[in-house]
């Protein structure tokens, strides 16, 4: 050997409070080390895995804290010969020792007060990437509970709210029509209904995260469902006119009827709810290179150039809302997965204080 071999040993300590992981090595094959097992808390690494500073040896042969641990008391029979001797802790931000780096040579006096510099700056280094690397993870932990919790507590509000909704029914149904308790009834089934959409939304969020949102796919006439769709829109949303620009006769088109669906109430219940001091919305389709485009134009608010890229985000809402325009900010990142699961797009065009279209295409016979 007439190469220096650097490992690095990620601080990893067993019950017994001695064992230490190889994480990666250089200059030699993992294999040379294998059959040594995990490196123990031995007088020579403890002051690296310990925190107490840098270790640089000329002959670590040589050194009092050499050979004094069994079974091996040295190094091992077979082990690649090291002289050379030079290991730095490797510090998180916290003040922990993460683990080390170890650099070994055949021959002696090979590392200078330079080559420790070296190292130090690297271990630096290192602990940010680390400390990074374990940020994340941690993120990703709290993330997967997280997704967790909204799907367990989505399922368990499913069943309630649906009976409740279920009573308020019979209570406005028996109700004279001149009752004022009728309108309150009403009212609250309104409220019911909106909260039965958002633990829906809540629901799909999951399944999405979980790749598990479920899919079917049928031919049907597109052309149809937006027609449809507009009746049913126009009655719950009176506000705003719905006007409708369609090709003529019908489209058949390959892909998931419920799902699409979804998409159009979503963009139009935006347009409606984001377009307060408007009267209408403009909903219009149009086939370009066998793809189906859906366009939903409102003249609201807008949203400001900044925040373009972000609305299909998770949990995203646009800034400087009016407190009465709720929402969990789930919609545009459900559309934008069903749409992408369609083998499509979804965009945005907006001007701030004028309005905004959104855009959706897939292709006519998605596979």
């Amino acid at each position: 050997m007439r190469r220096a071999v650097w490992r690095f040993f990620h601080n990893q300590v067993n019950e017994q409070g001695e064992s230490y992981m190889l994480f990666t090595l250089s200059g030699a094959p993992r294999e040379a080390f294998e059959k040594f097992g995990m490196p123990r808390n031995t007088a020579v690494f403890h002051p690296t895995f310990s925190g107490e500073g840098t270790v640089r040896v000329d002959d670590i042969t040589k050194d009092p804290r050499y050979g004094k641990n069994a079974p091996h008391f040295g190094q091992p029979k077979g082990h690649l010969p090291v002289v050379s001797y030079l290991a730095v802790p490797v510090r998180g931000k916290s003040g922990e020792v993460i683990g080390g780096l170890f650099f070994g040579h055949e021959q002696p006096a090979r590392f200078t007060r330079e080559h420790e510099q070296l190292v130090l700056a690297v271990a630096a280094q290192a602990a940010v990437a680390l400390d990074n690397a374990k940020l994340y993870e941690n993120i990703k932990e709290l993330n997967e509970k997280k997704d967790e919790f909204i799907g367990l507590a989505s399922h368990e509000l499913k069943t309630p709210v649906t009976s409740l909704k279920g009573y308020l029914q019979i209570i406005a149904r028996n109700l004279p029509p001149d009752d004022k308790s009728k309108v309150l009834a009403n009212r609250a089934l309104e409220q019911v209904g909106k909260l039965t959409i958002l633990i829906s939304d809540l629901l799909d969020v999951t399944k999405i995260q979980t790749g598990k949102l479920p899919f079917t796919y049928t031919d049907f006439d597109v052309i149809k469902l937006l027609i449809e769709l507009r009746e049913i829109l126009q009655q719950t949303g009176p506000s705003h006119q719905l006007l409708l620009n369609l090709p003529a006769g019908e489209l058949i088109i390959h892909a998931d009827s419920q799902r699409i669906e979804q998409v159009v109430i979503n963009l139009v219940t935006n347009a409606v709810k984001y377009s307060p001091k408007a009267d209408k919305v403009i909903i219009e389709a149009l086939v370009i290179n066998n793809k189906f485009r859906v366009s939903v134009q409102d003249f609201g608010i807008g949203i400001q150039p900044d925040q373009l890229d972000r609305v299909f985000s998770r949990f995203y809402r646009v800034e400087n809302l009016a407190s009465h325009m709720s929402g969990l900010g789930i919609g545009l990142y459900i559309c934008q997965e069903i749409v992408n699961r369609h083998q499509g797009r979804l965009w945005v065009e907006s001007t701030y204080g004028e309005g905004s279209t959104f855009h959706f295409e897939i292709p006519i016979n998605t596979n």
